[in-house]
């Protein structure tokens, strides 16, 4: 059961906003997991930046104190102007494409992942997918032949990520609906493991893990306690 799984944490939404205040960039943050961070760390007191493109629909931000630095993640020169004139404690990259556009998924990533080294942000926390990094035999067969393009550019963007002299934490949902934070939130090693995780939920995740330096260097599989099991991406 899951309290017998390997090197999981329990971690509840009180411990999540129980932090020191940082300057964080965010990329991915204009909706959903992405969102859902910038908002706890806005309300525990952090100074948050979003990256975002022109198209990009910011009214959710516009309600936060959040300063909006444009961009396009596929453009390296722009990712790497947004480190220009502040000093980052941290960053978490929520960025994440689609079957048909894998690209923000991969070199988007990388982009991020080589202005932050160069910017000498070493922090860094990366939400890519249960799936990636060979952990695809977790999932049902029509899943991982339709998601195939996503693993691939999310397992690159991973594999880039751990080459680099950056302080990481990857974190790799599976199932990933809408809702608020449970307090039920896994962070296990135990790369067999699969089920669904919140969005609000999963952000809490990312701001604990930014603060706890025990997750540096550590790949985490991030589900529910109540939502563990081997679902079908298509439910």
């Amino acid at each position: 059961m899951v309290r017998a799984m390997a090197t999981a944490i329990l971690f509840s939404w009180t411990l999540a906003v129980e932090a020191l205040a940082a300057d964080v960039l965010i990329f991915g943050a204009t909706r959903n997991t992405g969102l859902e961070t910038a908002k706890i760390l806005v309300e525990r007191g952090d100074s948050v930046a979003a990256f975002v493109r022109e198209t990009s629909d910011v009214t959710a931000l516009k309600g936060l104190s959040v300063t909006l630095v444009t961009g396009d993640a596929l453009d390296a020169p722009s990712v790497s102007a947004a480190f220009v004139g502040r000093s980052y404690d941290a960053v978490v990259s929520t960025l994440s494409g689609s079957v048909r556009n894998t690209a923000v998924d991969s070199q988007g990533n990388i982009n991020v992942f080589m202005a932050a080294e160069k910017a000498g942000v070493k922090r860094l926390v990366l939400v890519t997918a249960i799936g990636a990094g060979g952990t695809d035999g977790v999932l049902q067969e029509g899943a991982r032949r339709f998601l195939k393009p996503v693993f691939d550019a999310k397992t690159q963007a991973e594999n880039d990520l751990m080459a680099r002299d950056l302080k990481w934490t990857i974190l790799r949902p599976g199932q990933l609906p809408e809702g608020p934070a449970t307090g039920k939130g896994l962070l296990s090693e135990d790369q067999n493991l699969m089920g669904r995780i919140t969005m609000g939920e999963l952000a809490a995740l990312i701001v604990k893990a930014l603060n706890d330096d025990t997750t540096i260097g550590k790949i985490y599989h991030t589900v529910d306690s109540d939502m563990t099991g081997s679902f079908s991406s298509f439910d």
